[in-house]
């Protein structure tokens, strides 16, 4: 039997390593899009609206789809605020310390493509933090790599988290089980 061949439209290595645990064969196609919205888009809605920008852009370069193409984004939302990709370490402290022993979200955007036929999702996940000394959050961000995670943080490397309510590889970037459903229903 062979693999199901995917286009990636992600930089994410996250998001590959997800989908060749899964056991697919993929390429990665890097979009080339600036990740922008309009102003009065609900927040929930952002991702998703990213990850239409990006399959649109990856496929207007490869001219067709017969393999299934997968673009994402991912946001994570507190209290009413987008917290996207830290610009500089004293913002990945300050979002850190705002999330410090408190609940958000974690929001990703899927768009899906083949055959001509697009679909477009999104997935939540509620992520719990415990509470960390200014010294440990410090600390991450030092051996982390807080500057290209929605939020400053990795849900693989961050010691900070105490639960999750929902799908963990949803919060590493790329909801699996919902993705193999529509494959699966495709």
């Amino acid at each position: 039997m062979t693999k199901t061949k995917i286009i990636l439209g992600s930089k994410s290595p996250r998001r590959l390593d997800i989908l060749e645990d899964a056991g697919f064969e993929v390429e990665v196609v890097k979009p080339n899009v600036v990740e922008q919205f309009p102003y009065n888009l609900n927040f929930h809605k952002v991702p998703e609206y990213i990850s239409k920008l990006k399959i649109w852009d990856v496929y207007s370069y490869l001219g067709n789809d017969d393999d299934f193409i997968i673009c994402a984004d991912t946001v994570v939302i507190f209290n009413g605020k987008l917290l996207g990709k830290p610009r500089t370490l004293e913002q990945a402290f300050k979002y850190l310390k705002a999330l410090n022993g408190k609940s958000h979200e974690v929001v990703t955007g899927v768009s899906m493509r083949k055959k001509k036929k697009q679909i477009s999702f999104s997935e939540q996940a509620i992520v719990h933090f415990k509470e960390l000394t200014t010294e440990e959050i410090i600390k991450y961000i030092e051996v982390g790599n807080p500057m290209d995670k929605a939020g400053a943080y990795n849900i693989e490397e961050y010691f900070g988290v105490e639960k999750i309510e929902g799908e963990y590889q949803n919060v590493m970037g790329l909801p699996i089980k919902r993705i193999l459903q529509e494959i699966k229903n495709w």
